[in-house]
């Protein structure tokens, strides 16, 4: 995604960028963008899509305003409607355990009660 297509006030989710050398967004979208995270222990300096923009100056770590914590307790977001936002979802196999987990006690559940 380029930061040129994006307007003022948009939010962008990236999920998608797997390996380490692998972007979703380039550095324009990056730079000029308010940056979350779900996690910032897994996510600044080891997904690609903040590890190159920090290792190429184009950001540093503390240009990352928030994470899921700061979110749910209010403490980051827009400061006005036309900031652009991005969120970095980093992932991970705890998040398939967590899912899974879920549908199993769903599936028992509803196993017990027709």
């Amino acid at each position: 995604m380029q930061g040129a297509w994006i307007r003022p006030g948009t939010h962008v989710d990236l999920i998608g960028a797997f390996k380490s050398d692998m972007r979703e967004a380039d550095d324009a979208l990056i730079a000029k963008a308010r940056l979350l995270v779900d996690s910032r222990e897994s996510t600044i300096g080891h997904i690609s899509e903040l590890a190159i923009p920090i290792a190429n100056g184009v950001i540093t770590a503390d240009d990352v305003i928030g994470d899921h914590y700061d979110l749910a307790m209010g403490r980051c977001g827009r400061d006005t409607p036309e900031e652009m936002t991005v969120f970095k979802n980093g992932g991970g196999a705890h998040l398939d355990t967590m899912i899974a987990a879920y549908i199993a006690r769903a599936c028992a559940e509803a196993s017990q009660n027709p």
